[in-house]
């Protein structure tokens, strides 16, 4: 017993580890001595059964079921994403935004103001920057979700075909399918805005971006996120409750799951 207990220690240690490690593929080798040593776990509580073993080993990609179930089935929310003119939050609740700020300024962004929107999955607040000579819009977001917070920066440019080019730092996978025409590409190793933006500018380089007037970010964004409401809808990712709300069908949580897997494998 003693024997199988250490056998089990030694490789969850080992892939422990390796995660701390930089390289990807020792990382990734971390991840699976995690899956290993779960699966000899249950091998071994069960008394060298590898149906067992295989069953605790996959319980690791069940697990996002209980999240889904518990907190995003039952949510709703609303099928108009109106945002509307928010205070900033206050320096404890957002220590990052002056820094962000700055760097946005720096790179020669303007400021066009502070929006945000609430729902039953918690808060959301966005600094809105424009920078008139290229027509690139930068968001600064924070995500407030049950007592956790979550900031990324994105790069929009927007052409007068409806075409949308967006990078963001955003390290997740998206909860809601993009409207067509839209492409969005990761750039989660942006440790600072200037990265993000010149990562953003090589992309776009010889687009012509559509004209825009900064006075109507907000309402131009908040247009855009009901759209996306609507295409979700339209794919079957989301339903109407019939009191101008939206949930998740049962296509969209298996969606999320998916997207958690995709995540699992690239990030692990």
């Amino acid at each position: 017993m003693m024997q199988s207990i250490f056998m089990v220690a030694a490789v969850w240690l080992a892939g422990l580890g390796l995660r701390t490690f930089s390289s990807v593929l020792l990382r990734k080798t971390g991840a699976l001595l995690y899956l290993v040593a779960t699966y000899l776990a249950g091998y071994y509580v069960a008394g060298g059964s590898h149906g067992v073993g295989m069953a605790a080993a996959g319980a690791w990609f069940l697990l996002p079921w209980v999240e889904i179930l518990v907190h995003v089935r039952p949510l709703r929310l609303p099928a108009e994403q109106v945002l509307d003119r928010r205070h900033p939050p206050s320096r404890e609740d957002f220590p990052q935004l002056g820094t962000l700020t700055g760097e946005a300024e720096e790179m020669g962004f303007e400021r066009c103001g502070d929006v945000g929107r609430e729902n039953d999955g918690g808060k959301q607040f966005i600094r809105l920057f424009w920078r008139e000579r290229d027509r690139m819009q930068l968001a600064v977001c924070c995500h407030e979700q049950r007592g956790m917070a979550l900031v990324h920066v994105s790069c929009t440019t927007r052409f007068s075909d409806g075409r949308q080019m967006i990078s963001s730092d955003f390290p997740f996978s998206s909860a809601m399918k993009p409207v067509p025409r839209t492409e969005i590409r990761q750039v989660a190793e942006a440790e600072t805005i200037e990265v993000l933006v010149r990562a953003h500018e090589e992309w776009v380089a010889g687009e012509g971006a559509e004209e825009l007037d900064p006075e109507l970010l907000m309402e131009r964004v908040s247009g855009e996120l009901s759209v996306q409401v609507q295409h979700n809808v339209a794919s079957g990712i989301l339903l109407s409750t019939g009191d101008g709300r939206v949930r998740y069908s049962w296509r969209g949580c298996l969606y999320l799951w998916l997207q958690y897997l995709k995540d699992l494998v690239r990030l692990a």
